[in-house]
């Protein structure tokens, strides 16, 4: 078992972000391989590698490895905190509902706070602060009774005069292997020079002390002498901005968690305010996967990681089509007649990829102008290009009528399902020897036990992707076995799905355990229902 005194030895010179470290992340609209290994430090070949990714494509709410593997700091096991002094918070830190990133933040704790542990799991220790108990992650805390000493580097045997020398601009990390969840070897001095042997992506290749090791290129500069150490600390420079197109645009989103405004489009820029979970903010222009905005005065860059959007304008006024399916036209629907079609923030392939849309899905188009519509999508509205859509006679989508196997497939599935009415939720199982189920896990029990065959996934992609057949609209008329989705429940976007018992009635494995809830009096449910699908 590792002591809090150990993870005292690491001092974290990376800046902690709106998150903590994590070792996956889940897609979200928007994000692409490469936005992510920006993001995270990782290549785009490593990320195909850990994930066995055979193509660029993503699919929203899925779960991607950050690394083949990634060393914990403290043993995996969840163990009792070895008493001993309290643990200092290095950095403005998220106290979370549970043990990773994905689950829901309590509070942000504020940096140089001392906490008692309570309980470790894995990179995750248990804590109490401000009258929660959550959990935060490991690398961002340190032990308060030693404060970790600056190792005393050895001197040069001879001045680095080379013009492709490096100089330190603060105290730096020297680690194993590239990447902040690597061991520190020794912590680097401010304003010491160095030879670089090799770079890989945003980490450089040194010897230090004896030591050969990785340092961040964030904390770098180059100089031909090393200069004199001054005696009050700096910030860390600022890496240049990357060479992303900027675009303007107008639209509004909600964050979804405490969320850090900084001076550029990316980490490694430093920090401008921070905006509290819930808050509506306007963003007036895009760089990749970040955006402009101004809260309380301040303005600069967020990730659209943490945002839900909330409406969206335009970015050029367009002609209605008067007519167009989906908005009054009562002879034709307009269908996705391509695999998979960008959702794009205005009309242009340049634009910013905000969802997606798949083959045979109806769309409810607003207007049409110079081969792009303007069509709903969730609680806002994109485009896409009008020539991966079809016009089809009215009626024609309409769901199947269904075969009797899979009918009788579907009602089994039901008599599955309600055969453990009452069990507790339990996230990501899909066992009942676990205990019980979370909603997508009950799927794919009770689906594969009465003999349709289906991977287990997400909500998200059992919506989006081929399983179950195609998209119905939530003004369709389910029956016994048909499945029912929901969106912004507990994250934006497809996040919940359940069976029908009848047209209005479902069973589902809900916050309150396994159970039954009826759509038509309940508006939670009935305002989130985005549609169905016929097995």
């Amino acid at each position: 078992m590792y002591s809090f005194a150990a993870i005292a030895a690491v001092s974290i010179i990376a800046q902690a972000d709106e998150a903590a470290a994590a070792s996956t992340h889940v897609v979200r609209a928007g994000d692409t391989l490469w936005s992510i290994s920006q993001t995270h430090n990782v290549s785009v070949a490593q990320l195909k590698a850990s994930n066995n990714l055979s193509s660029d494509r993503l699919a929203i709410g899925q779960t991607l490895k950050l690394s083949v593997s990634a060393p914990s700091t403290v043993k995996p096991a969840a163990t009792t905190a070895t008493p001993g002094p309290g643990t200092v918070t290095t950095a403005n830190l998220n106290m979370r509902l549970a043990a990773g990133t994905s689950h829901k933040v309590l509070v942000t704790i504020p940096k140089g706070k001392t906490l008692s542990p309570i309980q470790t799991s894995g990179a995750w220790t248990k804590v109490s602060y401000g009258g929660k108990t959550g959990w935060v992650h490991n690398g961002y805390l340190t032990t308060a009774s030693v404060k970790p000493a600056t190792p005393t580097p050895a001197t040069p045997s001879t001045p680095v005069t080379s013009s492709d020398a490096t100089v330190t601009t603060a105290d730096l990390n020297l680690r194993r292997a590239a990447g902040t969840w690597h061991d520190v070897l020794v912590t680097i001095p401010k304003g010491q020079a160095l030879t670089p042997i090799k770079t890989s992506g945003t980490w450089t290749k040194v010897s230090y002390a004896g030591k050969t090791g990785w340092v961040h290129n964030g904390y770098l500069t180059n100089s031909s002498v090393k200069p004199t150490t001054p005696t009050t600390p700096s910030q860390p420079v600022a890496p240049s901005k990357p060479a992303i197109k900027e675009e303007s645009i107008n639209q509004s989103y909600v964050t979804t968690a405490n969320l850090n405004v900084r001076q550029g489009p990316g980490i490694g820029y430093a920090l401008v305010t921070n905006i509290p979970n819930g808050t509506t903010v306007k963003a007036t222009k895009q760089s990749g996967t970040w955006v402009y905005v101004t809260y309380n005065g301040k303005s600069g860059y967020v990730s659209t990681g943490y945002l839900k959007q909330t409406t969206t304008a335009p970015s050029a006024p367009v002609t209605p089509n008067a007519g167009d399916g989906g908005a009054g036209n009562e002879s034709f629907d307009y269908v996705v007649n391509t695999p998979s079609l960008n959702v794009r923030a205005s009309a242009s392939t340049s634009s910013a990829v905000i969802g997606s849309v798949t083959a045979g899905q109806t769309l409810r188009v607003v207007q049409t102008s110079n081969g792009w519509h303007q069509i709903y999508i969730g609680n806002t509205t994109g485009f896409v290009a009008a020539s991966y859509v079809k016009a089809v006679p009215k009626g024609s989508t309409t769901a199947p009528s269904g075969s009797s196997d899979g009918l009788a497939k579907s009602l089994a599935a039901i008599a599955v399902a309600k055969k453990y009415v009452g069990t507790p939720y339990i996230w990501a199982s899909s066992n009942p020897a676990n205990g019980g189920f979370d909603c997508s896990g009950l799927i794919y029990y009770a689906y594969n036990q009465a003999g349709y065959s289906v991977p287990r996934t997400n909500v998200a992609t059992y919506w989006a992707g081929s399983y179950f057949g195609t998209q119905l609209s939530k003004t369709f008329v389910p029956k016994a076995g048909d499945l029912v989705f929901f969106e912004n429940t507990y994250t934006a976007g497809p996040s919940h799905m359940g069976i029908m018992i009848d047209s209005d009635t479902f069973i589902h494995a809900g916050t309150y355990g396994l159970g039954y809830n009826t759509i038509s009096k309940e508006p939670y449910w009935k305002s989130r229902v985005i549609g169905y699908k016929r097995p």
